[in-house]
């Protein structure tokens, strides 16, 4: 499959990929000042959930609040969030197909699909701490994005707080 072009010439872009050798290879570097792997933005944004955790449990009085520590960093609330989605998906799917009385037709997820998510949720959320804000625009309209394509994923930051809808 080719890779997909830079339709803004001029605009200079910043190139996130996984750490897929494969996937790194067929990149569009086309405009591009930068160029960071997913598992760069997943240790950033730990380091900022440890800097606010480090921060939230000094300053706090409140002995109940020491829980804080242990709780999972962004990335690995994105990732449950992702796995969440892919098995809600799942089963309405497969509920889908029982109640019509058709055979089964659901197919187990992609692992590519949930890399692809991952790759997206994580660049919005990182991209949005370090910028403070991010504009998101979808080509299609929300209803008709569908569910398993990796735009379909968009509720999970939405969901979680990461980007704003307005």
């Amino acid at each position: 499959e080719a890779p997909v072009r830079n339709n803004f010439p001029g605009i200079k872009r910043v190139l996130i990929t996984l750490d897929d050798p494969k996937h790194i290879a067929n990149a569009d570097r086309e405009g591009i000042f930068m160029e960071l792997r997913l598992s760069q933005l997943m240790e950033y944004l730990s380091q900022e959930d440890e800097k606010a955790r480090d921060q939230y449990t000094s300053e706090s009085k409140n002995e109940e609040d020491a829980h804080v520590k242990t709780t999972p960093s962004l990335p690995e609330t994105i990732e449950e969030s992702i796995d969440h989605r892919m098995e809600t998906l799942t089963m309405e799917a497969h509920r889908q197909s029982t109640s019509s009385n058709r055979r089964s037709t659901v197919k187990a997820p992609r692992l590519s699909t949930k890399q692809y998510a991952m790759l997206q949720e994580v660049t919005k959320s990182a991209f949005r701490k370090l910028c403070g804000e991010i504009t998101i625009i979808h080509t299609i309209e929300r209803e008709r994005i569908p569910p398993w394509s990796v735009t379909g994923f968009y509720p999970v930051g939405l969901d979680l707080g990461l980007i704003k809808e307005d």
